[in-house]
C-alpha cells in the first residue's frame, strides 16, 4: 500500500511540474509577442479630410453607396494573414462586407478568389492602385467602416477576430453604428 502513495505522489509531482513549465512557456510567450509588437489590437488609419470617399466616387460599385452599414476590406494576395481572415468566412460574406483585393494582375486576384472561397460578386480588384491609393493606404489587411456612404473608422485588421467585431458591430463606437445596430440588432 505504501507503494502506490509513494507513485501517486511522484505521479503529482510530475504533474505540478508540468503546471508550472506551461504556465511559464505562456508567460514568456506573451513577453515575446509584447517586445516583438505581434499583439492583436488594431492600429488606426487616418481617413484622409479631402478626398470624396463614397464607395461610387472611389471606384467601388454604385449600389455600395445606398448601404446604412458597410465594411471595405482591403486584402492582398502576398499577404498570408489576408488568405487567412478570407478563408474563414467560408465563402459566405456579410452582405455588410466588401473586399477590395490589391492586386496588379487579373489572373492572380481570380486564383486568389477561387482558393478563398470568397465570392467575386462581393470583391473588386484594385488593378491599377486608384482605390487604396484613394484611402492613402499602405498595410493591408485593413478596414473602413461607411455610414450612410460616409467613412467613419479605419484600422488595420491583425486577424479575423477583429474583422468579426466589425461586422457584428462589436467594437465599433455606437455613434458610428446604423440607428438599428445602436439598438441592439448586428448589422447586416
Amino acid at each position: 500500500m505504501i507503494f502506490l502513495w509513494i507513485v501517486v505522489s511522484v505521479l503529482s509531482v510530475l504533474v505540478l511540474i508540468c503546471l508550472l513549465a506551461l504556465v511559464d512557456q505562456y508567460q514568456t510567450q506573451q513577453l515575446i509577442r509584447g517586445r516583438l509588437e505581434l499583439d492583436d489590437a488594431p492600429a488606426p488609419i487616418g481617413i484622409p479630410g479631402d478626398r470624396a470617399l463614397a464607395p461610387s466616387a472611389i471606384g467601388l460599385p454604385a449600389k455600395l453607396d445606398a448601404h446604412e452599414y458597410l465594411v471595405v476590406l482591403f486584402l492582398s494576395t502576398t499577404c498570408d494573414t489576408c488568405k487567412s481572415i478570407a478563408k474563414k468566412l467560408n465563402g459566405r460574406p456579410p452582405t455588410s462586407l466588401w473586399v477590395v483585393l490589391v492586386e496588379g494582375f487579373q489572373e492572380r486576384a481570380e486564383t486568389w478568389f477561387a482558393d478563398t472561397g470568397v465570392p467575386q460578386a462581393q470583391g473588386t480588384v484594385d488593378l491599377d492602385g486608384r482605390i487604396s491609393d484613394a484611402f492613402e493606404l499602405d498595410v493591408t489587411p485593413a478596414a473602413f467602416v461607411y455610414r450612410n456612404g460616409e467613412v467613419v473608422l479605419g484600422q488595420t485588421i491583425p486577424s479575423f477576430r477583429q474583422l468579426d467585431s466589425l461586422l457584428t458591430a462589436d467594437a465599433v463606437p455606437v455613434s458610428v453604428l446604423p440607428d438599428s445596430a445602436a439598438e441592439g440588432k448586428a448589422p447586416v
